[in-house]
């Protein structure tokens, strides 16, 4: 990934920019399944019923995610299985 980083400076203030790894990115289908191991359908599937992300659609035919959408999914998921797995606390 390219990084572009400089310096501004502004009535002796420096101001960094923002390198381009800290933009939005989109992943394509075929990224979001590979990169997260779901299927194409699977992930269309759970979209549909609200249990992914929203794909972002760029045309009628085209849609894509934002990564980070895609990142905050899975450590929520790891987070609900983290809940449900802790064990019961005994009340005597």
């Amino acid at each position: 990934m390219i990084k572009l980083q400089f310096a501004v400076i502004f009535k002796g203030t420096v101001m960094q920019q923002p390198s381009v790894s800290q933009y939005p990115k989109f992943l394509k289908l075929a990224e979001v399944s590979a990169i997260k191991g779901l299927g194409k359908s699977t992930i269309l599937s759970w979209e549909s019923q609200a249990k992914f992300p929203r794909a972002v659609r760029l045309s009628p035919t085209f849609r894509v995610w934002l990564e980070a959408d895609i990142h905050q999914w899975v450590l929520k998921k790891h987070a609900e299985q983290t809940i449900s797995a802790s064990p019961a606390t005994v009340v005597n």
